[in-house]
């Protein structure tokens, strides 16, 4: 699972410089709770979720790119969990309002690192997992969008399976932007 993450990464920066130079970048920046869900809320309460994706547009309506994002503070009683992912992602793009705004739905899938924490004993996995969510962006001026989006992580990890929901504020800085 690694090897395949590695190998899109160096992809992604290895592919030439004139090829970025003509795709328009997004830098997408997101902070909010993640909560977790099901069988994961027994062990783990509320964390704190930070997370960026750079973003390239292959058409006027669909971005992709790679994500990297972490929750830390899982805390319930002694038990502390923090996950972190590293995910290529899709995002569909719909106008709303006249103004430039956009809704999406975003899909990603890739490497999710969890670690527990209890005491001074420690575990930790690598896992595969994904994330589907939906939002929307709305143009502040100079590059600037700033909106709200709701997303979905499930975890495939061995007898766990830990998922939780984000509801997260967006700030996006497209460079050479409206």
């Amino acid at each position: 699972m690694r090897a395949s993450i590695y190998a899109l990464i160096v992809v992604l920066l290895g592919l030439p410089a004139a090829v970025w130079a003509q795709t328009p970048i997004e830098l997408d920046f997101r902070i909010g709770p993640a909560i977790p869900l099901g069988d994961f809320s027994d062990f783990a309460g509320t964390g704190a979720h930070l997370g960026g994706t750079v973003l390239a547009r292959v058409s006027p309506t669909v971005s992709v790119g790679l994500e990297m994002a972490g929750n830390v503070g899982h805390e319930k009683g002694p038990l502390e969990t923090s996950i972190f992912q590293l995910t290529p992602v899709a995002r569909v793009e719909a106008p709303v309002g006249g103004q430039g705004g956009f809704a999406y739905l975003l899909v990603g899938a890739g490497y999710y690192h969890t670690e527990y924490e209890l005491f001074f004993l420690s575990d930790s996995f690598d896992d595969f997992g994904i994330n589907v969510g939906a939002g929307v962006l709305i143009p502040l001026g100079s590059g600037v969008s700033a909106g709200f989006d709701l997303r979905y992580h499930h975890l495939f990890e061995t007898g766990a399976d830990p998922e939780y929901l984000v509801p997260g504020l967006l700030l996006t800085y497209t460079p050479g932007g409206p």
